[in-house]
């Protein structure tokens, strides 16, 4: 068996904290067992993973980040309520709403667009770093985008607040990309806010890695996940503070990794 890598004991790590915050966490007992048995199956997973092949070990980067996602929004009350926090981020967003210029109308599909693309930027970005880097490289990408998108997910028990979409009046069914991205979010995303933003976190982060081992596709991505966190804002599918946040997730933890 080989030994642990550093993304392997980063995700160790995070879902035996996620285990401990579960015992004390205000959810259900049910939610609460759930996510500790959960957690420490997939902490059990990641430091043995070194039986695996080399390259099965990287494709299960995307399972930690997934499960990290999902697991602490298990150990918020349902139904969710917001509070203060919330309250403060729409604050925030209202006066940043006052003095922002918006994009012309031919730019929002557009942005709508490079929105939906932020579940496949992390894949495609693997899979360069994966087929043109070394093991080394996965390693160090992972370690990026794991601990930029556990930064993000970690606090959502406490800082409860729902999207900023989901705040505005029902317009009627959406249409075009718009549409498609909200059929998208009801089926893959738990409804909460994350803060930071971890779409834009995690995006940056993962673009970064990128740019050292292919520097043409790394500012394709960088482009990309920049718009990525443009179109957040201006769809209303995060608050202004937590895309600035997420954004400095992604640029610190990427310069630190």
């Amino acid at each position: 068996m080989l030994a642990p890598l550093t993304f392997e004991l980063l995700a160790a790590a995070f879902f035996a904290a996620c285990v401990l915050v579960a015992l004390a966490a205000p959810a259900s007992p049910r939610r609460r067992l759930l996510t500790a048995l959960l957690s420490a199956g997939i902490a059990t997973v990641a430091l043995n993973a070194g039986h695996a092949v080399d390259g099965a070990r990287g494709w299960l980067g995307h399972a930690y980040l997934v499960a990290g996602y999902w697991i602490p929004a298990l150990l918020v009350p349902s139904p969710a309520v917001a509070g203060r926090f919330e309250s403060w981020l729409v604050r925030i967003d209202e006066r940043w709403r006052r003095v922002a210029i918006g994009p012309p109308a031919w730019a929002r599909p557009v942005l709508e667009l490079s929105y939906l693309l932020c579940y496949v930027l992390v894949p495609l970005a693997f899979v360069i770093i994966w087929t043109t880097g070394t093991l080394s490289d996965v390693d160090h990408f992972w370690t990026a985008v794991l601990l930029a998108g556990f930064l993000c997910y970690g606090s959502l028990p406490w800082l409860v607040s729902r999207p900023p979409r989901s705040l505005d009046a029902p317009a009627g069914p959406s249409a075009g990309v718009r549409g498609v991205n909200e059929r998208v979010l009801a089926r893959v995303s738990h409804g909460l806010n994350t803060f930071p933003s971890g779409h834009v976190a995690v995006s940056l982060a993962a673009a970064l890695q990128v740019v050292p081992i292919s520097r043409p596709a790394g500012i394709v991505l960088l482009a990309i996940a920049t718009a990525i966190a443009t179109g957040a804002i201006v769809g209303r599918y995060h608050y202004a503070a937590d895309v600035v946040l997420g954004a400095a997730i992604g640029i610190g933890v990427s310069l630190l990794v």
